[in-house]
């Protein structure tokens, strides 16, 4: 039950930062922070002590190299990205650690395909902002549907 309460979170205040991000290129402290807390929350209740540990590591791991990145000369990302993966790296790394770490690098991959289009027809630079939010939601959305269709086959 707290695998599913922590995907209708996610996936909930997810989509709203998804649609904020898209519109103003910003992720508002109003929902990131209070989803991490609530995950952890979730995770403290419901769930068991190695995977409590397990969700603590991914959202550090992550949540520090996106940090890292944050605070780089040119600053590629934004703070709320940084707060954002905090949360989803809690709720990956809860399934598994190399969940956390690949939906962290699966971000990047996907923003990086989604410009792809705007590139080829020239209507954008290469310093245009692209709002990392809803690439963070895909692929988390990836790495955790993959993840439970492999548990199938």
């Amino acid at each position: 039950m707290t695998e599913l309460w922590m995907v209708v979170l996610t996936g909930v205040v997810g989509l709203r930062l998804s649609l904020i991000d898209l519109a103003e290129h910003r992720l508002p402290n109003r929902l990131t922070i209070p989803l991490f807390f609530s995950l952890v929350l979730v995770t403290g209740v419901g769930g068991d002590g190695d995977s409590f540990r397990g969700a603590a590591l991914g959202s550090v791991v992550t949540g520090l190299v996106f940090l890292g990145l944050a605070v780089m000369p040119g600053r590629p990302l934004g703070m709320g990205d940084v707060k954002l993966q905090f949360g989803l790296g809690w709720m990956l790394g809860y399934f598994a650690l190399p969940l956390a770490i690949l939906g962290a690098a699966g971000s990047f991959v996907v923003g990086g395909l989604s410009v792809i289009p705007t590139l080829w027809r020239n209507r954008g630079g290469g310093t245009d902002p692209v709002p990392l939010g809803p690439w963070m939601m895909v692929s988390t959305c990836l790495v955790l549907v993959g993840a439970e269709s492999l548990k199938i086959i």
